[in-house]
């Protein structure tokens, strides 16, 4: 008799959706790499944020969720001056199929300082372009920390394009 009934699926979420439960399982893989983060302690945060990303099903890519974990990590990475590993991060939360990537000021703003810092000038200028095209020069400015001063990045844009009169 047995054979007979199959075992009820449980529903399964369109491709892109996770669970509830993973979604509060990676708040709490976020939260954590933030606390570590803030204490300094940022390999662990990384590997924190990188069990986090684990959770995520493949591919991946088809998960808005992905792009914070990535950009996230590449963050450290930059600050870290770890430019290739941050360029990977940035790159693949740019290609993100929620389209959340290139949507995302910071993400244009570090995937342009990365290739600039790893000799990729020509799409420095395209992910610097695109990131002052949504957020102006404010985004190249201090944070409210006083660090992450992009005056460096700003002035290699402005010294390729045009960014009209009064930019100063």
């Amino acid at each position: 008799m047995g054979l007979f009934f199959k075992k009820k699926k449980e529903k399964e979420l369109p491709l892109g959706e996770l669970t509830l439960e993973v979604k509060e399982q990676l708040d709490e893989f976020a939260e954590k790499g933030n606390q570590l983060e803030r204490e300094g302690a940022y390999e662990e945060a990384v590997q924190v944020w990188k069990e986090g990303l684990s959770l995520i099903p493949e591919p991946q890519q088809c998960y808005g969720e992905t792009i914070w974990f990535l950009a996230t990590i590449g963050d450290v990475y930059f600050q870290k001056n770890m430019y290739a590993q941050a360029h990977e991060c940035f790159d693949k939360a740019r290609g993100n199929l929620s389209g959340g990537g290139y949507a995302n000021p910071f993400i244009m703003l570090r995937l342009g300082e990365c290739c600039l810092e790893i000799g990729d000038e020509k799409n420095a200028l395209e992910y610097l372009i695109r990131a002052y095209m949504m957020e102006g020069k404010e985004i190249f400015e201090p944070d409210e920390t006083g660090a992450d001063d992009g005056t460096k990045y700003f002035e290699f844009l402005r010294t390729h394009i045009d960014l009209g009169e009064g930019v100063d």
